[in-house]
C-alpha cells in the first residue's frame, strides 16, 4: 500500500475519527495525521471526553473533615 491509506470494503478510504474530512493514515490510525491525534489527546486531557461509569456518591459533611489525616493526635 503506497499511499498509507486503508480502504474499506467498498473501495472508499476510511475517514479520520476526529475531523471526518481526510482519510485515515495507517501511521496515525484512526486519525489522518499527528494534528488530529494530538487534538484528540488534548480533549481527553482537558476532560472534554468522559467514559461512562457508575456515578460517584456525593461527599457528606463528615467526609470533608480532616478524616484523611494519618496522625491520630
Amino acid at each position: 500500500m503506497v499511499s498509507g491509506y486503508r480502504m474499506d470494503r467498498m473501495g472508499e478510504a476510511r475517514l479520520c475519527v476526529l475531523c471526518r474530512t481526510r482519510p485515515v493514515d495507517e501511521r496515525w490510525r484512526p486519525f489522518c495525521g499527528e494534528r488530529c491525534r494530538n487534538e484528540d489527546l488534548a480533549r481527553w486531557a482537558d476532560g472534554r471526553y468522559s467514559a461512562p461509569g457508575d456515578p460517584e456518591p456525593p461527599e457528606s459533611a463528615s467526609d470533608t473533615s480532616d478524616s484523611n489525616d494519618l496522625d491520630p493526635d
